[in-house]
């Protein structure tokens, strides 16, 4: 009305004003036009918000409702439509919507192809997962009716995309592949502890505690039942034992039971419910646990004869002198022996409660079974040098105890981190050393006073011992020098200080084992080149040993000019050879020596 009112005053004014008939014409078939359209646009526009509320109100699980005459669809398929990939195709839509409905029933089209051929009507139960869904099929009055209905409230359902479930469906599969598959036995209890589910390991279990092969019945006997309950009740994680009738052919523990560790997951299942005042809230319920039952038939056998051996050790150490504390990696001492209770004054109980490698030696200090340090700071700092060297193995020590005692402490590295401190008791061992090395030094005293000049060698050829006599008579002193001398050493040292003699070769090859031997008994004059006579005599000792005197003789009181003037006559005086010796002149007297010297110069 206002339209058509603001074109008459339009129309009215412009004929006033004298204007052109075919202009007002032209205007007043613009404005007609333009009304036209503009309220054509309104009116689908209005279509489209009614379609759009109307599907936002029809949920996706509702009734639906296929009419046909002739296999043609002849009723109105709301969209989006679920079971009918082509909503526009009618001609199709008997055979679209029979391959819809197919996975939620497989004998659907069976039952469709009779109700299209015999008009036999049909009822079926199909599910969507974990919906229960009504499919039905009736033929009335030449029309054939296809109903899809659910049977539950559409608040208790759950729509799932066809493709989301087919792969829910394949994963469900692998699934249930792999728990089958899995060697260990895994079951399932509900809330009234009653099997829902289990493995085929665990039917294999059972037919091997039976002894049979007879198919299980439901309900699925709890064969871990008794053990659980035995064992620990509501425990997470417990080792139990079942006794089977025959012995498996796998084999079974070092008792001949079947050795598991058995593994409990609860699990809890979350649901609304309504308080008192009507609101929802989301609460869990209990569902069920999941056990899986790992076999531990050699795990069980290693700790038994782990167990046995360490009872064998400590049978073992237990009647040892030798005392053994062993500390683990944390340094906490978990073996000990009786003998370290008897060196240590410790209070047994005190070890058993596994004091720790530092606390242990601290109260070996205060029990004044150690030597007590002069610095506290170096003591605790000889306490980490003393667990490195153990883990080296490279720690042994004598320990001299304030009562006399002497212990050696021998630190030893053991697997996994492992230190084992010994100790050993050698007081006894110390004070036979003492005295044997007293009695030493009283034999050494008693050879220091003698006049005469003594040496031993070993039957190896190394010097023993030398007295003070034979160091001052030729010079040398074999005992300020830390090794041993051997004898071809004391024979060159002998030959510069005499004059040459046959018996420093016969020395020489008995000693080297050429000729004669060194237990026989063996004695001869040598004169040294001041003029000194030596009476040398060789007596054979114990295990192979020797022992050589060298002894003043008649003119070794000869004056070191008489010496002097021998040996100056002697290089004018005519070489005289032994042949022309009379036997009085042979070489028994000085002169006769010093002359058979200067005959061998010549």
């Amino acid at each position: 009305m206002f339209l058509n009112g603001l074109g008459s005053l339009g129309v009215k004014g412009m004929a006033n004003n004298g204007a052109d008939p075919l202009m007002i014409v032209g205007l007043i078939s613009f404005l007609a036009a333009l009304i036209a359209s503009l309220t054509v646009q309104m009116f689908f526009m209005a279509q489209r918000r009614k379609s759009r509320r109307q599907l936002e109100r029809i949920p996706q699980d509702v009734m639906r409702k296929y009419v046909f005459r002739e296999n043609y669809l002849i009723s109105e398929v709301e969209s989006p439509d679920w079971y009918l990939t082509d909503p526009e195709d009618r001609s199709g839509a008997w055979r679209n919507l029979a391959m819809g409905l197919e996975h939620l029933h497989p004998d659907i089209r069976r039952k469709m192809d009779r109700l299209a051929r015999h008009g036999e009507g049909f009822l079926l139960v199909g599910r969507l997962g974990q919906d229960e869904i009504s499919l039905s099929g009736t033929f009335e009055d030449g029309q054939v009716c296809i109903t899809v209905s659910p049977m539950t409230q559409s608040g208790q359902r759950s729509i799932v995309d066809h493709d989301s479930f087919e792969r829910l469906q394949e994963e469900t599969k692998i699934l249930r592949y792999a728990m089958e598959a899995n060697p260990f036995p895994i079951w399932r209890l509900d809330g009234e502890g009653n099997i829902t589910w289990a493995n085929a390991a665990y039917f294999d279990l059972l037919s091997k505690l039976r002894g049979e092969t007879e198919v299980v019945l439901w309900p699925i006997p709890d064969i871990f039942a008794a053990a659980m309950a035995e064992a620990q009740s509501g425990a997470q994680k417990a080792r139990i034992s079942l006794t089977p009738e025959q012995p498996p052919s796998g084999g079974t523990g070092p008792d001949g039971k079947l050795w598991y560790e058995v593994q409990m997951h609860q699990s809890a299942l979350k649901a609304d419910h309504a308080d008192a005042k009507g609101d929802t809230r989301e609460t869990a319920d209990f569902e069920g646990a999941l056990y899986i039952a790992t076999p531990c038939n050699r795990l069980v056998a290693a700790e038994r004869s782990l167990r046995n051996f360490v009872q064998t050790l400590s049978k073992t150490f237990a009647h040892l002198p030798i005392g053994l504390a062993v500390f683990d990696r944390k340094r906490e001492l978990i073996l000990f022996n009786p003998a370290l209770v008897d060196l240590s004054t410790l209070d047994p109980r005190w070890l058993s409660a596994r004091p720790s490698l530092f606390e242990f030696l601290d109260q070996l200090r205060d029990n004044r079974r150690m030597p007590e340090p002069r610095d506290y700071r170096a003591w605790r700092s000889s306490l980490i040098a003393l667990e490195k060297g153990a883990e080296n193995g490279n720690y042994e020590e004598i320990w001299n105890l304030p009562d006399g005692q002497s212990f050696r402490v021998i630190g030893r590295p053991h697997p996994d981190g492992a230190v084992a401190l010994i100790f050993e008791n050698i007081s006894a061992e110390v004070s036979l050393t003492r005295k044997f090395r007293g009695d030493i030094e009283i034999y050494q005293s008693a050879l220091d006073h003698d006049e005469q000049a003594v040496v031993i060698f070993n039957a190896d050829g190394e010097l023993e011992i030398s007295n003070a006599a034979y160091a001052l008579l030729w010079e040398d002193d074999p005992r300020e020098r830390l090794t041993r001398d051997d004898f071809g050493h004391a024979l060159q040292t002998w030959e510069a200080h005499c004059l040459p003699h046959p018996l420093f070769e016969d020395l020489r090859l008995t000693f080297n084992g050429e000729t004669g031997a060194t237990n026989s008994a063996m004695s001869d004059v040598i004169w040294m080149k001041d003029g000194r006579r030596l009476d040398f005599v060789m007596t054979p000792l114990q295990h192979g040993r020797v022992m050589l005197k060298f002894r003043m003789g008649i003119g070794a009181g000869l004056n070191a000019g008489l010496s002097t003037g021998l040996s100056t006559g002697l290089n004018q005086a005519k070489p005289l050879h032994p042949e022309e010796m009379s036997g009085e002149a042979r070489p028994n007297t000085p002169i006769a020596v010093l002359m058979n010297y200067a005959a061998s110069q010549s």
